[in-house]
């Protein structure tokens, strides 16, 4: 459901790439899927109601979960194409000592569609929005994962007195396309040719089996669909959007996946390497330590190790709140 780590079929070689996320892209397969086949399947024509309240800002009405209590509230951006679902095992974990919250962008899981561009900005925007019409205690703690935690850097820089800490999981960079590619690491960027060229994995990818019905439900409504397509032909503008804006400095983690997934599509190490290079300036320029590699974990964080996820909320809380 998020950014960042696709597996795509390469004419050679399955490969990673940087730039969407495999759940994200077999969601956009299944839900055209689904489409062709008039949505028919074992999971008919059955409804979902949100588990949690709807909120109208702007043009749109954002669907937001908030579980637990406790001080500093949490925020949870999920990656592109991702929703609420994405944080099915870390929310749970977070919320014993913590109030947190998820949201569906506009156009994700159960919020609505909206007119508006993709940007950075109006997506920091409706965020923004979202914390005050909820009433959300702040400051907060924003963690972001893939493309979620590009915005929620962009949201630290422009919300500053929102934000006391910031988590980055897996985040896009705002320079990885270009970095990629000086070291020979092959990054599409077109929707269609990466759609094309994704591997079938499942969109249900480590949720409960009581989810799975949900998770498709989710993925195959037109409403995702276009919402999807919306974020990936905003990528690039998005991330020179971040870039020239700049970066906030404040208390911050980043976690990496350890897995080194991606040396199998490139032996040499290069493009781990890339991306280790890229996030380790980025801690220095946030004011983060040193990225942390999350071991035998991919690209999905919050789903592969939920409780380093939660680790490093407790970790930056103690920090921004002078326990340790």
């Amino acid at each position: 459901m998020v950014l960042m780590i696709l597996y795509f079929t390469h004419p050679a070689r399955d490969y990673h790439s940087a730039f969407f996320d495999a759940r994200s892209a077999v969601r956009m397969i299944l839900l055209f899927s689904l489409i062709l086949l008039g949505k028919s399947t074992a999971y008919g024509e059955t409804k979902f109601d949100p588990p949690g309240e709807i909120f109208l800002i702007s043009d749109t009405a954002l669907h937001l979960v908030c579980t637990g209590e406790g001080q500093p509230t949490i925020i949870l951006e999920a990656g592109l194409g991702g929703n609420y679902l994405d944080w099915t095992l870390a929310q749970p974990l977070i919320a014993k000592h913590h109030r947190v919250c998820a949201y569906d962008r506009a156009g994700a899981g159960f919020s609505q569609s909206t007119v508006r561009s993709r940007t950075a900005a109006n997506i920091t925007d409706d965020l923004h929005e979202l914390i005050a019409k909820a009433d959300l205690q702040r400051p907060l703690i924003l963690v972001g994962h893939s493309f979620g935690g590009m915005i929620a850097l962009h949201y630290a820089f422009r919300f500053p007195s929102d934000v006391a800490g910031l988590i980055l999981l897996d985040p896009m960079h705002p320079d990885q396309f270009t970095r990629f590619v000086e070291v020979g690491v092959e990054v599409p960027t077109e929707p269609n040719l990466i759609l094309g060229r994704t591997a079938s994995f499942a969109a249900t990818y480590a949720l409960p089996q009581s989810l799975h019905a949900r998770a498709m439900y989710l993925a195959g409504s037109d409403t995702a669909r276009i919402f999807m397509v919306k974020e990936m032909r905003w990528m690039l503008l998005d991330a020179a959007e971040v870039k020239a804006a700049g970066y906030p400095h404040l208390p911050s983690l980043i976690l990496l996946h350890g897995n080194r997934e991606w040396d199998g599509s490139y032996p040499d190490g290069r493009m781990e390497r890339a991306w280790l290079a890229m996030h380790t300036e980025l801690a220095q320029s946030i004011g983060a330590p040193p990225p942390i590699a999350v071991a035998q974990s991919g690209h999905q964080l919050a789903l592969d190790a939920p409780e380093a996820v939660a680790l490093a909320v407790e970790e930056l809380t103690a920090r921004v709140l002078g326990l340790n």
